[in-house]
């Protein structure tokens, strides 16, 4: 006569697969983001060398296509250390502060380098308050978020902190 199972085992089969499946859409999410993530970037690259070649038939100024490529270049940046960002999580099974700060810092001085050339190309009528007034708040957004990875990376465990006590490092 066979016995039917014990109550205990079943809900543990239960939570092992319903664990496994939500693991299982956890990863396909992770993998649609990243493809997405890969078609900004080639999206970016394509509208960057779009942006620098076609304005200077169109006889932009040498500053504005600077601009132009500056932001590209940092926007790209940004995309490409969201995919490190998302690539750590899958691997470390954890979301790391770091990256995040540094995507941050990137957009920071990305916004810091538009609106300095928009002053550049702007006739002055009065005093730009606005912009001056952003410039500095982003100054010290940026010297925040530089605090920030100083003081996340400075609290991450050293090498000799991992280590077990009674073995050596070596």
């Amino acid at each position: 006569m066979i016995e039917p199972p014990v109550q205990g085992h079943t809900h543990a089969a239960v939570a092992r697969g319903v664990r496994g499946a939500l693991a299982g859409v956890e990863e396909a999410l992770y993998i649609i983001v990243g493809l997405l993530l890969l078609g900004a970037a080639a999206l970016v690259v394509v509208g960057t060398v779009h942006d620098a070649i076609y304005p200077v038939k169109g006889q932009r100024s040498a500053i504005d296509i600077g601009v132009t490529l500056l932001d590209g270049i940092l926007l790209t940046l940004i995309v490409a250390e969201l995919l490190h960002t998302l690539r750590l999580v899958v691997l470390r099974g954890e979301i790391v502060a770091e990256p995040f700060l540094f995507v941050g810092l990137i957009a920071v001085v990305r916004r810091i380098l538009v609106v300095t050339a928009s002053l550049e190309h702007e006739s002055l009528t009065g005093p730009p308050t606005n912009e001056l007034l952003e410039l500095g708040l982003l100054g010290l957004l940026a010297l925040a978020l530089a605090i920030a990875i100083y003081l996340v990376r400075r609290s991450e465990p050293t090498e000799l902190d991992r280590t077990p006590a009674g073995t050596s490092a070596t």
